[in-house]
């Protein structure tokens, strides 16, 4: 559930991140799972719990002026009523436990999730509990007595990078709405964004790059490399069956051939493009490759990875593109 105005809010957010951080003492990241104690739970009257005591103060201004005997009872009535409330929105708020953080990298230009797991260990139901983070808000209607349950909270990246979650504002106004408890997590918890893919350059030709030094290997039918999972139409000579007999697990028999010329998506093939473009750049053709199955290296100003395919190669890629530098000077690249 997003708050009004969160995500106008987002880029103000570290500003008051550092301001709640020095104001509360939380110099150093707590460290999950964190139960919140008496100590963090803090709790305030709401605008509309101000204007509830006001009218009660006039109500028994009133009745002491005019001597009511039913005005007393009643504005000492609404007092209790307003006591009791301030007890039941604190006591829904602590004893909570937050126990872990989760925020799955994104791309720029993309809602990102924050996931807070929260867990109810004292053996009453949690209503209406509600969290803010990076601009964010969002709510969680219930949370079952001795249960857990994931409080979502979503926003927008705007840009690529390590987005610091920094402090997260966990607070409730549970039952009348006339107080506010609220308790603040100091995290070292960051949503990765990587950079959106864009670009309208084809993905290059295998040694493209310019190094014609670069080698790999190709599946061929010389040199025995291991065994792998058998693909669709397997021939039977290719099956590893004495691996079959010891493992119950069908394998098949990896060879590979001559060398062959790798594909590198390098950060010097796009000279023409602007910094942000160029990694934008780099970030399709990533997904491109993938894609189509063929492994590939990257160079950044600074950084190369080697060729590879895969989930595992895809992340580091993508991750070395969010976290490249900023500056236009990244631009004087060697090839390594």
């Amino acid at each position: 559930m997003r708050g009004e105005g969160g995500l106008a809010r987002i880029g103000l957010w570290p500003v008051r991140s550092r301001l709640l951080r020095r104001l509360f003492g939380l110099e150093r990241a707590d460290r999950l799972p964190l139960e919140l104690t008496a100590r963090r739970v803090y709790i305030l009257p709401t605008r509309a719990g101000l204007v509830f005591l006001a009218l009660v103060a006039a109500m028994l201004l009133g009745s002491v002026n005019y001597a009511l005997s039913m005005g007393y009872l009643f504005s000492f009535l609404l007092l209790g009523l307003y006591c009791a409330g301030l007890f039941a929105t604190w006591r829904n708020l602590m004893g909570l436990r937050l126990e872990a953080i989760e925020a799955p990298p994104v791309f720029a230009g993309e809602p990102l999730t924050v996931a807070l797991h929260l867990s109810e260990p004292l053996g009453r139901s949690r209503p209406a509990l509600a969290a803010e983070a990076i601009g964010a808000r969002g709510m969680l209607a219930r949370l079952p007595a001795r249960a857990g349950a994931v409080l979502t909270l979503q926003a927008t990246a705007a840009r690529r990078g390590r987005l610091p979650l920094a402090v997260v504002r966990l607070y409730s106004e549970y039952p009348l709405g006339l107080f506010q408890a609220w308790a603040l997590v100091h995290t070292d918890a960051t949503v990765l964004v990587w950079p959106r893919p864009a670009g309208v350059h084809r993905l290059p030709e295998p040694g493209a790059a310019g190094d014609e030094a670069s080698t790999g290997r190709r599946r061929g039918a010389e040199d025995f490399d291991g065994l792998r999972p058998p693909e669709r139409g397997e021939p039977p000579a290719r099956i590893a069956w004495r691996s079959l007999a010891r493992h119950e697990e069908a394998l098949a028999k990896s060879f590979v051939g001559p060398a062959a010329r790798q594909l590198w998506l390098d950060w010097c093939s796009l000279p023409t493009l602007a910094p942000e473009a160029r990694l934008s750049q780099l970030a399709r053709w990533v997904l491109e490759a993938e894609r189509a199955g063929r492994p590939y290296g990257l160079r950044l100003p600074g950084a190369t990875l080697a060729p590879g395919l895969g989930p595992a190669h895809r992340h580091r890629c993508l991750t070395a593109l969010a976290l490249a530098p900023r500056s236009d000077s990244v631009g004087a690249h060697r090839q390594p």
